[in-house]
């Protein structure tokens, strides 16, 4: 990591543009909806991802401003839920392990120590992956011993660090001051300290050549040196390389690129090893200097983050975003930036944010599945476990879609969506699904995330009381239900019988909600995992009501009931300032 340009060569445009007037212009203004068509197929998994595939480069840079001391930028972080967070980290002195560890990218702020740098990135849930330091400026043995000595101080506290990356980006004379080095002495030095950590502690995963872009000689004679030691293979892409790529293009048949990218690498992995390896993107946004911020400060970084992360995801890779805090290259704003507060999100927050949820909505499932739209400007992302399809248009006018879903046959899906005038995912409505079809209109230049659930509640009915015994399950669309003297199936016996219904309520703003339960005989309700009602006694039909203040979007919510003879009623409602009394809709309830 730096904080001067990178001169990240890639070939794309082999071809010439895929498409023309891909780029949504500023100040395009929303006409008629032209149609488009989608397909996702649930059935068609691709690759299992988590929330570790979702990184941050942390950078040091932020003007005093930083995940250790800075409550906004860390809470903004929190929110944005990367599984994992990179950053490099050296002893000031090489070769002196009594002098600091501080932070390695060049020129960044060695006043923070080492120590709390990774107490920060855990405390914000993610992984510390450490970028150790291989310089020609030292002697092979000294990056060895600096990386032993790093391991066990990190050790000694009894949270190891388990996840490395050897060296960065030293395929070229990219940081001032380090000198370039050939993949030969490279490799001869990732297997000394390989070695010499693995001897401290056989599980670690180590990873390399961290070049500055998908170098395949560099790749391939590191592999050929190194393939019987590397954990990961890792490599930086960048949007727009050292020759200039306009807006289209980058929106464009760059973001395809990313897969024709990937596939050589993993090609190369194979035709050297015969066997494949995880590969990650150590390093991506969508130009690595950007002088005057018209794309990375402005909605476009959204739109080119949203697709970009998706492509990666899809080919196969996993992906770290650089970074938390870099000027126009930052995730939140280090100085004010393109008018921004400081330490508030820059537009490609939101792009990472239409997968992750932001705190939100609900964050991309694990299982990514086949999805493809009839349009170059729109790009298409679906996941299962749970189900999220996420669409990004870059296209200067809305388009009316139409959705059809391989694997799901109803639901509701809930639109939050990202603009030119919100970059904030907000709200704008639901979905339904019919017979595996949908329609959404996706404003010119959006990402939108569509977060699919089965409408209604997921209901589990009881044969007996207790919640125990033998038991039918099935969706409710709501909670509605007056059984008199029967039950709610023939396998349930009338009387002593009892039930829970699960899943999500949807707020569509934030406010306070009255919750009402009616109900005959127990009742128990939890929201957010807080218990709001708990009646669970005998009685005749009445009303229990509570109250709780609720932010926009999804919330768990779970319902439990028993009937203990004679009538059996079971009721759920709710009321806020701008909603009447009501029983709550089955397109505000969501299976999952």
């Amino acid at each position: 990591m730096r904080a001067t340009a990178r001169r990240a060569l890639r070939a794309v445009l082999a071809g010439g543009l895929a498409a023309a007037a891909l780029v949504w212009p500023a100040g395009a203004s929303a006409e008629a909806a032209a149609a488009a068509t989608v397909s996702v197929d649930f059935t068609k998994p691709i690759r299992t991802i988590s929330p570790a595939d979702i990184g941050i480069g942390i950078t040091g840079y932020g003007e005093g401003s930083y995940i250790t001391n800075d409550t906004r930028h860390r809470d903004n972080l929190r929110r944005l839920a990367a599984g994992r967070m990179r950053i490099e980290l050296h002893y000031q002195q090489p070769g002196d392990h009594s002098s600091p560890i501080v932070c390695g990218g060049y020129k960044c702020d060695t006043q923070v120590s080492g120590d709390a740098w990774i107490d920060a990135i855990r405390d914000l849930g993610a992984e510390p992956v450490v970028i150790l330091q291989v310089d020609g400026r030292q002697s092979a043995e000294v990056n060895r011993d600096d990386a032993v000595a790093l391991y066990r101080h990190f050790a000694a506290t009894g949270k190891p660090i388990r996840r490395f990356i050897v060296g960065n980006e030293l395929n070229c004379a990219c940081t001032p001051e380090k000198p370039e080095m050939s993949a030969t002495e490279y490799s001869r030095r990732f297997n000394l300290i390989a070695d010499a950590l693995r001897a401290e502690n056989p599980a670690l995963v180590i990873g390399g050549p961290a070049t500055a872009w998908n170098a395949d000689d560099y790749i391939r004679t590191f592999l050929q040196g190194s393939g019987d030691r590397v954990s990961f293979v890792d490599y930086h892409d960048y949007g727009n390389g050292s020759e200039q790529i306009t807006d289209e293009a980058l929106l464009g048949d760059v973001i395809r690129a990313y897969e024709t990218d990937i596939e050589g690498v993993r090609a190369t992995v194979r035709s050297v090893l015969g066997r494949d390896l995880p590969i990650q993107i150590g390093e991506f946004n969508s130009d690595f200097d950007d002088p005057d911020g018209h794309r990375t400060l402005a909605h476009f970084n959204t739109l080119w983050g949203a697709a970009a992360l998706g492509q990666i995801l899809h080919a196969g890779a996993s992906a770290y975003q650089y970074g938390d805090k870099n000027g126009r290259l930052g995730l939140t704003s280090t100085k004010g930036e393109g008018g921004i507060a400081r330490s508030e999100p820059l537009p490609i927050y939101h792009g990472l944010g239409m997968y992750t949820g932001e705190g939100l909505f609900r964050p991309f499932g694990t299982t990514v599945v086949q999805a493809s739209a009839n349009t170059a400007k729109l790009h298409v992302f679906a996941s299962d476990n749970a189900k999220n399809v996420v669409l990004v248009n870059v296209g200067a006018e809305p388009l009316e879609t139409a959705l059809t879903l391989n694997g799901l046959s109803s639901g509701t899906a809930a639109v939050w969506q990202s603009t030119s005038d919100a970059w904030t995912p907000h709200r704008t409505g639901s979905a339904t699904v019919s017979g595996g079809k949908a329609t959404v209109t996706l404003p010119a230049g959006s990402a939108t995330t569509l977060v699919i659930g089965e409408q209604g509640l997921k209901a589990t009915y009881f044969d007996n009381a207790d919640l125990t015994g033998a038991s039918v399950t099935r969706v409710d669309p709501t909670v509605n239900f007056d059984w008199g003297a029967s039950s709610p199936d023939p396998a349930i016996g009338p009387d002593t019988f009892s039930a829970r219904w699960t899943g999500k309520v949807v707020a569509d703003k934030a406010e306070t909600y009255t919750f009402i339960t009616t109900s005959d005989d127990g009742v128990r309700l939890r929201v957010d995992g807080k218990l709001l009602i708990d009646a669970w006694t005998d009685h005749s039909k009445r009303d229990d009501t509570a109250s709780v203040a609720l932010s926009a979007g999804p919330h768990d919510i779970t319902m439990e009931f028993y009937d203990n003879g004679y009538d059996a009623i079971a009721e759920l409602r709710w009321s806020s300032p701008s909603i009447p009394r009501q029983v709550i809709p089955a397109d505000k309830l969501l299976t999952g």
